[in-house]
């Protein structure tokens, strides 16, 4: 519960940022750009200040507003309009009397949307709206309902300022819709409602983000700023294309990466990037990237000229404060063409490096030390400089490593494309195995983190991870050969481990970042506080072999977008499982039991489990539930993968694994562009299900994915009036499962086993539990005495 990998956020940035009116530092090249606002920079401090037109505030009187699934009302109030920007309005103040109604699309989203509102339909009267939009046409719908107004300045002296704080959190937005033209020039639109009965909350569309539309709304609790996203989702009109299980495809990409980084300890980096922008869509100028907010971009270059850059601070909120990521826009000069590469170099700099105690460092933010867009496969060439006293590990395959004047000059090339690139630095002891023709080092400082070592010497203990290296090495040589031998072979070439400072581990394509409590012997991890069987199993046994899945499960794959996520670290942990209950069939009772058990919880807000679904990833993190996502995600998700896996045993027999493997195999040869979602999951396991799986007759596992993966219930089945009769020669078997906790339209595969005078236990039949009471008989073998219900606790239950 305690592993943990580079994810993307559950919306765009721009949309984080809504409420938490992040201040903006600006710089930028003094390169030209075409259009009445001269420059990029100058355009985008007029739009971070907008400023209400006198002449043009009115009354309003009866306009609707249709944006897709997002519907407006505003019945009578006032209105003012701000300044143009480069010719166009962008942005309204509204008081009065408005309503606003939005019908989310599917269960999880009506779920999450009454876990926040206690209604699957939004619908809501407000007294305020704050209007930021690229849309001509709304200011014309607007217009129609306009009336005179009489003095107009206290209208503008109460809303002025509110309105400058208001549009930070929109800038970039704004400036891309404004920069971009034709396809690429998008009808942005953001409305803040208040005086609603829930306050303040915000709603989007933005066709740049993966899922257009969507309704959030910032909470404090307990000093944390939480930005509870109610419902997100692709827009109407996207949703009737054929392509409706896709996400919407990136409008564009960044490949081939070239970094040459100066390093010197303990904190500072200085790099220079070059990296190929591809457009998907044409027309576009402005593109928006992620970078550390520990790093400061001094120039942007294309063929050697300087383009113009914005780089935005973001700070607060419980998902950024948690990455510590930061925005910059890049703007060319000019639309860039569809489909053809840019070469774009970046110079930056900053102490994104941490130093935890004794030479032992961590790299903050390692997907976000290099300008990105998120994790997207590209190729990386990777050359570090740093002191020749130091150990340096990364991705990619060291193709080179030379010594001048006391500084380490070292190359890394990736063997294929990859999803991420990351280092770590610091005065190691290695050790090196091997593994189905793969080398495995592993890299541990003397010493733990001074927070650690400061407990542990209390307890009259010194660790030194150093002595765990060849324990490690050899741990991940073994689960690299039973991985290989039930999945597809290693990804790479090799396999590097390093230890990494705190509760937390990672995995990186052919590096793994190993948090410092796994080297601890059993009486290190006590004095550091560990004392639960799960906690001591995951830290000694199943992390390394969590994250060595990885390898496979979010590295050669990756997830296709945040909704995915579920899948990534539910099968690097199930996979990870597999191994150890080889070794130790207790072990996974123990993981399982422990999982349920944190679903199962109780918070002022209910279950831990009713969080929502496994779908909703990073928005299972809220005000609601501050701490659901490790246990609903990792938890949850692992135990959906274990009903797959279960129900394929038993309707192949009870004794093998071959057709779960099988879908597994499936799936990650037939991944598209490296990317894996919950439909192909789906799809993978229905080309192997047996007849027996079969709900209502139809070849398919929407009766699983739709009750279980989109659900959030822990159900509860017990067996009731139970007969068993001799009938022509025959048993017939009958009986009742009673279902609670189940919420609606649960449906449920349920063994039944039938026990024989000896107590022995033998599968006969699955039962469809999709109601209530679910009445149920068939025929059963000679000698069945009576009948259990789920021999094998293989569901998910209370």
């Amino acid at each position: 519960m305690y592993m943990n990998r580079f994810s993307s956020p559950p919306v765009t940035k721009v949309l984080v940022l809504a409420l938490l009116l992040a201040s903006a530092c600006m710089h930028a090249q003094n390169a030209s750009t075409p259009g009445a606002a001269g420059s990029a920079s100058a355009l985008y401090r007029e739009i971070l200040n907008p400023v209400l037109d006198p002449a043009q505030v009115h009354t309003l009187r009866e306009v609707s507003i249709d944006r897709e699934d997002l519907h407006f009302s505003l019945s009578d109030g006032t209105i003012a309009l701000i300044h143009a920007v480069d010719g166009h309005i962008t942005g309204a103040l509204f008081e009065g009397q408005g309503e606003v109604l939005m019908i989310p699309p599917g269960r999880a989203e009506r779920t999450s949307l009454a876990l926040f509102t206690g209604s699957a339909v939004l619908e809501q009267r407000f007294t305020t709206a704050y209007f930021r939009f690229v849309d001509d046409r709304l200011v014309d719908e607007l217009r129609a309902g306009f009336r005179p107004a009489e003095n107009p300045q206290p209208f503008i002296d109460r809303w002025s300022q509110p309105m400058r704080e208001l549009a930070r959190a929109d800038g970039l937005s704004i400036l891309q819709a404004l920069t971009n033209s034709g396809d690429s020039s998008p009808r942005f639109l953001h409305v803040r409602v208040g005086g609603t009965a829930f306050g303040t909350f915000d709603m989007y569309l933005n066709p740049n983000a993966q899922e257009q539309v969507s309704v959030a709304q910032a909470s404090l609790d307990h000093d944390t700023v939480y930005y509870n996203v109610w419902s997100s989702f692709p827009m109407r009109s996207l949703r009737g294309s054929a392509n409706t299980d896709s996400p919407t495809p990136s409008r564009f990409d960044l490949t081939d990466y070239r970094v040459e980084a100066e390093l010197e300890p303990p904190s500072n980096l200085t790099a220079e990037t070059e990296v190929s922008l591809v457009p998907h869509v044409a027309g576009q100028r402005t593109f928006i990237l992620e970078l550390s907010q520990q790093l400061q971009i001094s120039n942007v270059r294309v063929g050697g000229k300087p383009i113009e850059f914005i780089q935005n601070e973001a700070i607060g909120g419980s998902e950024l404060a948690r990455r510590g990521d930061d925005l910059i826009a890049i703007v060319f000069p000019g639309p860039l063409e569809k489909e053809k590469p840019v070469r774009v170099q970046f110079h930056y700099a900053g102490p994104v490096m941490f130093d935890a105690g004794g030479d032992l460092l961590y790299v903050g933010a390692r997907g976000t030390w290099y300008p990105n867009a998120g994790p997207a496969f590209a190729n990386y060439d990777l050359t570090f400089d740093y002191p020749d006293d130091w150990s340096l590990v990364a991705t990619g395959k060291q193709v080179a490593s030379d010594v001048k004047e006391r500084h380490r000059i070292t190359r890394f090339v990736t063997e294929k494309p990859i999803s991420r690139a990351g280092f770590n630095l610091g005065k190691f002891a290695t050790a090196e195995s091997s593994s189905s023709g793969v080398r495995i080092h592993a890299y541990a400082a003397k010493i733990v983190e001074q927070p650690l070592a400061a407990r542990e010497a209390r307890a009259g203990h010194y660790p030194d991870p150093a002595r765990e290296v060849h324990q490690i090495s050899a741990q991940a040589a073994n689960a690299v050969q039973f991985l290989s031998g039930e999945l597809d072979p290693f990804p790479y070439s090799h396999l590097e481990i390093t230890q990494f400072p705190g509760m937390l581990s990672q995995s990186w394509p052919g590096l793994v970042y190993l948090s410092s409590m796994a080297f601890l012997d059993p009486d290190e991890r006590h004095a550091a506080g560990v004392h639960d069987p799960y906690i001591d199993l995951l830290l000694s046994k199943l992390m390394l072999t969590h994250e060595t899945a990885h390898q496979w499960w979010g590295d050669a794959v990756d997830w296709s977008s945040y909704r995915d996520e579920w899948i990534i670290e539910a099968l690097a942990n199930y996979t990870a499982l597999m191994m150890l209950e080889k070794q130790d069939p207790a072990a996974m009772k123990v993981a399982l039991d422990f999982y349920r058990q944190e679903l199962l919880s109780q918070t002022p807000n209910g279950a831990v489990g009713d969080a929502g679904p496994v779908t909703l990833g990073m928005r299972l993190t809220s005000s609601k539930f501050p701490n659901a996502y490790q246990p609903v995600l990792y938890g949850r998700g692992t135990w959906l993968i274990h009903m797959l896996r279960t129900m394929l045993r038993e309707a192949s027999g009870g004794d093998s694994d071959a057709l779960f493997f099988s879908a597994l195999k499936g799936l990650l040869a037939q991944s598209p562009n490296h990317k894996i979602s919950t439909h192909d999951l789906q799809l993978a396991f229905e080309k192997v299900m047996p007849a027996s799986l079969r709900y209502e007759g139809q070849h398919n596992l929407d009766w699983f994915f739709d009750s279980w993966v989109n659900g959030t219930s822990v159900p509860q089945f017990t067996l009731d009036k139970v007969r068993v009769t001799a009938e022509s020669g025959r048993t017939r078997v009958r009986g009742v499962i009673r279902q609670s906790h189940g919420g609606d339209r649960l449906v449920t595969a349920i063994p039944i086993y039938g026990v024989d005078a000896q107590g022995r236990a033998r599968f006969l039949h699955f039962v469809f539990a999709d109601d209530v009471n679910t009445s149920f008989t068939f025929i059963a073998p000679a000698g069945t005495r009576r009948l259990e219900l789920d021999h094998g606790n293989t569901i998910l239950r209370r």
